[in-house]
């Protein structure tokens, strides 16, 4: 079976697919349509996976042109994790901050547990961390920009900084034309290219390793954060800052990137870069 190259855009489900090589049994499952537990059943001839996670990016609800962008999600992996063939796992899949009412927080993507492999999300402004063999912390929100989620073996970018490793960047700051930029989103397929500095200073976080590049800022007060106008990128981008004039009783709604979780198995597998393509 061949691997394709990833496709940043290509994130319309949650998929499951098994097939065989010469070197035997190979497949995946891909859980970030959509936050909440999920329970992974193992194929059978399958006694160990390599999984990624990356959390849910914070989000930014302030009502005025400072209000603090949210930090991008933490991204960890591990690999060799014994599994047996016929058992359920639990899958947590973070959600993004939220609008107004909800909590500005992410929250963790996981496999099995949180002590087993977890991209951690981002608390507020501040980035999320991991667990696991490596990974990267997101990058934290500025005062309009968003923080880029975390890279393979780097840390997601903070405002007007690209990220290392991997990472996505993070939302430019303010210009006199554009500012408040969502951050970068990671993409669950392997060690890529880091996302590069925003350029100019108010546009959109980059994507790290073929995630989904933040949301530009709008015009001087940059000042309408109507729904979804600046969320952060998939998988993990930090949400970008808010506007004066902001719509729903003067409040921003610009929520944090959606995580996910994607798990690999078959001989020559194994993260952050190796055999880890889309299938």
């Amino acid at each position: 079976m061949l691997f394709k190259s990833p496709l940043a855009t290509d994130y319309t489900g949650n998929t499951t697919s098994v097939g065989a090589t010469s070197g035997g049994l190979v497949g995946q499952a891909f859980y970030g349509f959509g936050s909440g537990t999920y329970s992974w059943t193992c194929p059978a001839g399958v006694t160990s996976v390599c999984v990624v996670c990356i959390g849910g990016g914070g989000s930014s609800q302030g009502s005025q042109w400072s209000a603090t962008a949210g930090g991008g999600g933490g991204l960890g992996w591990k690999n060799n994790i014994p599994v047996s063939p016929g058992s359920t796992y639990t899958v947590e899949v973070g959600s993004g901050g939220g609008t107004v009412g909800a909590s500005t927080n992410g929250t963790d993507s996981y496999f099995i547990s949180t002590s087993t492999v977890r991209g951690a999300g981002a608390s507020g402004s501040t980035g999320g961390g991991y667990t696991g063999d490596g990974g990267g912390n997101g990058g934290n929100g500025g005062q309009y920009g968003g923080g880029g989620a975390g890279g393979y073996t780097g840390s997601g970018g903070s405002q007007d900084i690209a990220g290392s490793g991997g990472g996505a960047s993070g939302g430019g700051g303010y210009s006199s034309s554009y500012g408040g930029a969502s951050g970068g989103g990671t993409g669950p397929f392997g060690q890529g290219a880091s996302g590069a500095t925003a350029s100019p200073s108010g546009f959109a976080g980059r994507g790290g390793s073929g995630g989904q590049n933040g949301v530009m800022g709008e015009n001087s007060s940059y000042s309408y954060g109507s729904l979804g106008d600046r969320e952060g990128g998939m998988f993990g981008g930090g949400g970008g800052g808010t506007g004066t004039s902001t719509s729903s009783g003067g409040y921003g709604m610009n929520r944090g990137g959606r995580g996910c979780v994607r798990i690999i198995w078959g001989v020559g597998r194994s993260f952050p870069s190796t055999g880890t393509g889309d299938m």
